[in-house]
């Protein structure tokens, strides 16, 4: 019988070096790449008042997990959450002065790791990735 493709154990590794990489680049900022994604999502998201649910959603995450990354994003003074006067049950979530200053310091840096993935493929080759990833993620979501 022939073994089946790796691709979780492949995932995996991939994921690991990604975040290894990242987390090594972000050490000077005293930033995780975890923390720099949900800056990232809040920097994105304009005018919209973001909260933390939204954060899980988005990053298919746990509310415990987000609570932990939150909790450490304010400690560091980069976000803080603030209740939200037309709905009391909601905390908003923003960057505060300092998170967009860091967040413009390492913008560069960020991109050129994200950079090092686009480079080895081609145009075709990315839009083939995201669509099988996409369809990955769907049906492991299903179940």
């Amino acid at each position: 019988m022939q073994k089946p493709f790796p691709i979780g154990r492949q995932l995996r590794m991939l994921n690991n070096k990604f975040r290894e990489l990242g987390d090594r680049n972000l050490q000077k900022y005293n930033l995780t790449a975890a923390q720099l994604d949900v800056m990232i999502y809040l920097k994105c998201s304009g005018e919209e008042e973001i909260h933390q649910r939204q954060i899980e959603n988005w990053f298919q995450l746990k509310n415990p997990t987000v609570t932990g990354l939150l909790n450490r994003l304010e400690e560091k003074g980069f976000i803080i959450r603030r209740t939200n006067p037309a709905d009391r049950r909601y905390r908003v979530i923003e960057l505060t002065e300092k998170g967009e200053q860091i967040l413009g310091q390492m913008w560069e840096q960020a991109w050129n790791l994200e950079n090092r993935i686009y480079d080895c493929l081609s145009k075709e080759e990315q839009e083939q990735l995201m669509v099988l990833l996409d369809r990955i993620l769907n049906s492991l979501s299903e179940v």
